[in-house]
């Protein structure tokens, strides 16, 4: 019977027990992604601190001696593996000069000498730049300062541009350490153009503020036509990422708006997005556009609204005063309710009283909502209104009402959280008991400690062995 043929166990080691085993660089980190070479920094500096494997995981056992400097054998049955010799104050090399996976090895070493010593071997061996970059931001000021000058006198050849334009998204990264900024200098500086894809691959960071970073750099070197930046707008991840693309964008904004740069950001999901836009409607030119915008759903956009018509001249009050003048009006959108509050007219809560008989819910819910903003609100209002059968009228109620909390009747309070009730107006009830005091709730809950609602149950057992405070 034939024996079974095992995978070899090197298959599944990671970069850095590759590199223990002798590998060339380009095997043992076959990518370019910056995550992969700040984490096998950090592997080989945390083997090396404790002394290291003498095999790495799944790996035959060399034979080396015990205390010897070896992590794992090399092609050639040496140990690879460079440490510091404290009795002669120098590195022990297994091979002189040291080859190019001993020297990776040696400047990712926990021991800043080491690193220091290994950092001549790095010239003239182009694998081996990502590794030099990390050292430029090293903790240490003589390895750092020692690296910079040999990553300058490495990126100065013929194949220097290109070579540089590839450690462009390392060098970012790099920047979020406190030492990072000189070698993101000496990169770019290098670096004559850089590749269109470099805003894909900054943006696939995994960290926000290399993402953010890298895309001022873009901007910065006009990697980003106003397609791209539009689409940044919209979709990127990071709120701070996409201010930046907004400013950005809307500085392209002529007069007139010819390219209509505008268009899409006034249709944003991003409320911050769309305010921006509409602020930049008189700058351009389109400043009557901006009456569209006061009905939307969130303030922020519509204060800009207002501001740009009044700077076109115009007041919108009477705006308001036409979608709000009739209460049966169909189709009202919440966000004219809340402008008309929010515009501060003398007779903004005479118009607002009647919406709160509205057909439609969150017509009542805004126009409460409203009057408390204007702080025209009757108790007698808000105690109807808390048993609408729309949620956000009775959360909206709730809200204004819980000032005047102690100034209502305890009676009335009580029944808010009868299971006769909606769970919306008991839940509702049970924030107001919470307002008022521990004695009432605890008169009020008492014997609900099973009631349906876990909410309902969960308060009365609270209360029932909250202590009362002293008299």
């Amino acid at each position: 019977m034939r024996k079974p043929i095992h995978p070899s166990p090197a298959r599944d080691l990671a970069p850095h027990e590759r590199l223990l085993l002798g590998d060339p660089l380009v095997t043992a980190v076959d990518t370019d992604d910056p995550e992969v070479w700040i984490d096998l920094d950090r592997r080989v500096r945390a083997t090396t601190a404790r002394g290291g494997p003498r095999t790495p995981s799944g790996t035959p056992d060399a034979g080396t001696a015990p205390g010897a400097a070896s992590a794992g054998p090399g092609p050639s049955g040496r140990p690879l593996a460079p440490d510091w010799d404290e009795s002669v104050r120098d590195v022990t090399w297994s091979v002189f000069p040291p080859s190019e996976p001993e020297t990776a090895l040696a400047l990712c070493h926990h021991r800043w000498q080491v690193r220091e010593a290994a950092l001549p071997f790095a010239a003239g061996r182009p694998a081996l730049l990502p590794l030099l970059l990390l050292r430029c931001a090293d903790g240490r000021t003589p390895v750092r300062e020692r690296a910079r000058r040999t990553l300058g006198a490495a990126l100065d050849g013929p194949l220097a541009a290109e070579r540089a334009a590839e450690l462009v998204p390392l060098a970012v990264r790099l920047t979020l350490r406190l030492h990072g900024g000189p070698g993101l200098a000496l990169v770019l500086g290098a670096a004559r153009t850089l590749p269109p894809a470099l805003p894909d691959r900054l943006l696939a960071s995994p960290r926000p503020r290399a993402r953010l970073l890298g895309t001022g750099l873009c901007l910065d070197r006009g990697l980003l036509p106003t397609a791209r930046l539009t689409e940044l707008v919209l979709t990127a991840e990071d709120r701070a990422v996409r201010r930046l693309c907004t400013d950005a964008l809307l500085a392209r904004v002529a007069a007139g708006d010819p390219d209509r740069l505008l268009d899409p950001l006034l249709t944003a999901s991003s409320a911050a997005t769309r305010s921006s836009a509409v602020a930049a409607l008189h700058r351009a030119g389109r400043g009557p556009e901006a009456y569209g915008r006061l009905a939307d759903p969130s303030a922020r956009v519509r204060s800009a609204a207002r501001l740009v018509l009044r700077l076109e001249g115009t007041d919108p009050w009477p705006y308001y005063r036409e979608r709000c003048s009739d209460p049966a009006t169909p189709g009202l959108a919440p966000g004219a309710v809340f402008g008309l509050a929010e515009s501060g007219a003398a007779d903004a809560a005479d118009l607002l009283r009647p919406l709160t008989l509205h057909p439609e819910g969150r017509v009542r819910a805004a126009a409460l909502a409203g009057l408390r903003m204007l702080e025209a609100a009757s108790p007698e209002e808000l105690m109807a209104a808390m048993g609408d059968p729309h949620p956000p009228v009775v959360r909206a109620a709730r809200k204004a009402l819980t000032p005047y909390v102690l100034f209502v009747p305890e009676e009335w309070l009580a029944s808010l959280v009868d299971p006769a009730r909606p769970v919306h107006v008991r839940r509702a009830g049970l924030r107001l008991l919470g307002a008022h005091g521990l004695g009432l709730r605890k008169r009020v809950l008492a014997g609900m400690e099973e009631d349906e609602d876990p909410e309902v149950a969960h308060e009365a057992q609270r209360a029932r062995y909250e202590p009362l405070p002293p008299a």
